[in-house]
């Protein structure tokens, strides 16, 4: 899978890197709106996007906006991650269409499964399975992998 992330932040690119080369998946960071608009514009093979609110000083969901005039992209998976959503920013975020959104600190499996989870609903599971790799991966390779998000974790917490 090919998954576009909007953060700056380096740590969320990290760990979320890390899950996907389990997958054989990809993550693109981009920390600029108009340059993921170009990006969408030349790559519809996007599977989905990672998207904390604001980018330098940007909502995001302007992306959503310019999907939905772009019926080759209009069914990417919307996923918005922030330190802490209002009950009123979720209801906005369901209206305009975002597949799901998590507070950080966050599962970063949770945000893979529901991009899965939102391709099986919208391209079918055949779909799904050509995307992503089986690999065989040792438990050495797990073992870090839990350190990494243990360590991701735990950077989280100590910015508050």
């Amino acid at each position: 899978m090919k998954i576009i992330l909007l953060d700056e932040d380096k740590a969320t690119y990290q760990v979320l890197k890390e899950v996907a080369n389990l997958s054989g998946s990809e993550i693109i960071q981009i920390t600029d709106i108009e340059q993921v608009k170009e990006y969408l514009k030349n790559n519809t093979d996007v599977d989905g996007i990672v998207a904390e609110q604001q980018l330098k000083g940007k909502p995001t969901w302007e992306i959503i906006q310019y999907m939905r005039e772009h019926r080759e992209i209009r069914e990417i998976p919307f996923i918005i991650l922030s330190q802490s959503l209002t009950d009123d920013e979720k209801d906005f975020y369901r209206h305009i269409g975002v597949t799901a959104f998590f507070e950080k600190p966050f599962n970063p499996l949770e945000v893979f499964t529901a991009i899965v989870e939102q391709l099986k609903k919208t391209k079918g599971e055949e779909y799904v399975k050509s995307k992503l790799e089986e690999e065989q991966v040792d438990k050495n390779a797990l073992k870090a992998l839990i350190n990494k998000l243990i360590s991701f974790f735990k950077s989280l917490f100590s910015r508050r």
